[in-house]
């Protein structure tokens, strides 16, 4: 009995501590990435289900909303692109000033143009194919602290998953708002 009991205790004091140390760890990022400038080199190119696209609103826009895409885990699971487009409707009857964008370094870009095809997701994906934006950038290891809020001048508000959490995505959109 007392061996069970203190392997209970044990792990719970595992769990207190190990999420003590992650919440640290994620406000660790957060203050390494506010204000932190995103590099888009100009070589590469902007595509909408696999067709090749210009994106002028990017130049111009007040706020963008930039998803990064790794090839860690399931892209169908990281893309959301469902999700996204009823966030995108939702700035766009606000009428917000914000541009939407995913950055894509996955193995299969094929199955990245099904998915915005069957999703009817118009928002523009920039294909990474070597990582070189991953690598400029350096962007954190966590998908859901891949996601960033730019001012115009891609400099980094905010950081985390809007899509995955109520309360960012209400910081989000007071952010934009303001």
């Amino acid at each position: 009995m007392n061996t069970i009991r203190f392997l209970s205790i044990s792990a719970l004091l595992v769990l207190l501590f190990s999420c003590n140390s992650g919440k640290r760890e994620i406000a660790a990022l957060v203050k390494t990435w506010q204000g932190k400038e995103i590099i888009l080199p100009d070589t590469l190119s902007f595509k909408v289900q696999g067709r090749d696209t210009v994106c002028p609103h990017l130049s111009y826009a007040r706020y963008k909303i930039l998803n990064y895409i790794d090839t860690s885990g399931c892209t169908s699971c990281r893309t959301r692109f469902y999700d996204w487009n009823l966030m995108q409707k939702q700035t766009d009857s606000l009428n917000l000033n914000v541009a939407y964008f995913f950055i894509a370094w996955v193995k299969e870009y094929e199955e990245l143009e099904i998915l915005q095809q069957i999703n009817r997701c118009t928002i523009p994906c920039l294909y990474d194919n070597t990582g070189e934006l991953s690598r400029l950038n350096q962007f954190p290891p966590y998908p859901r602290m891949q996601t960033f809020l730019l001012d115009s001048l891609n400099r980094v508000i905010l950081i985390g998953s809007p899509i995955e959490n109520q309360k960012l995505r209400e910081l989000y959109l007071k952010k934009i708002q303001e």
